[in-house]
């Protein structure tokens, strides 16, 4: 079963201070590096990009420095990451009945991990990857603690997020979502009434949202490529 991939990235990076898919390692962008192991996985046919209008020929830059060698289009994103995603399940091929979505700032997921995520999502339909929280974690109101809660419940998200495409499709174009923000598909999954599937996934497949992040990031990078 063939597959779509989508990388949204329209983000304007406000809370770093600068768009974190354009840092480089090695002169290799963030963005080449969360899409490399997309192009060497057999069931992907397509790849495409959501971004700003603005971003277009910097990332073009990046594509052909790459020289990748499997299709990848980009498209307009939208004011908000569903928007973005929409537009690009709209240009994807309608014959690929897989849709899998990856955050440009994931630079460290890795194809056995790609292809274990499409092999759940082809038996049940939603699957995103998800760590589990090794933190103990508080409820508070007012920075009072009200409760602890039970970390064994509790899992964080990651990508890629993985649907079939008639499931993606329902959440995106059949419900009206435009009154509510969501911070990845699988909450437009569940709010649709399907039931999401979580493939374990990595602790170093970290998303690059802060400074501190692109520290870490930095140290990851040096220790997988025994710099």
């Amino acid at each position: 079963m063939s597959v779509s991939v989508i990388i949204p990235a329209a983000g304007k990076g406000e809370r770093f201070g600068d768009k974190k898919q354009f840092l480089h390692f090695n002169n290799k962008s963030v963005l080449t590096y969360a899409i490399t192991p997309f192009v060497f996985c057999n069931e992907v046919n397509e790849i495409i990009i959501a971004a700003s209008k603005y971003d277009t020929k910097q990332i073009n830059d990046c594509l052909k420095l790459a020289n990748f060698k499997k299709k990848v289009s980009i498209v307009e994103g939208g004011l908000q990451r569903q928007d973005s995603v929409r537009n690009a399940i709209k240009l994807s091929n309608k014959k690929n009945q897989i849709i899998c979505i990856h955050d440009c700032v994931r630079p460290f997921i890795f194809k056995s991990l790609i292809q274990k995520a499409i092999k759940k999502c082809i038996s049940s339909g939603a699957v995103i990857v998800a760590v589990p929280s090794t933190d103990t974690l508080k409820e508070t109101k007012d920075l009072r603690i009200k409760k602890t809660i039970d970390r064994d419940k509790i899992w964080k998200a990651q990508t890629p997020q993985v649907f079939k495409r008639s499931i993606i499709e329902h959440a995106l174009f059949d419900l009206k979502y435009e009154n509510f923000l969501y911070t990845d598909e699988s909450s437009l999954v569940e709010q649709a009434g399907y039931d999401v599937s979580i493939v374990e996934g990595s602790p170093l497949n970290i998303k690059i949202t802060t400074k501190d992040d692109w520290l870490l990031a930095k140290a990851i990078f040096k220790e997988i490529n025994n710099d």
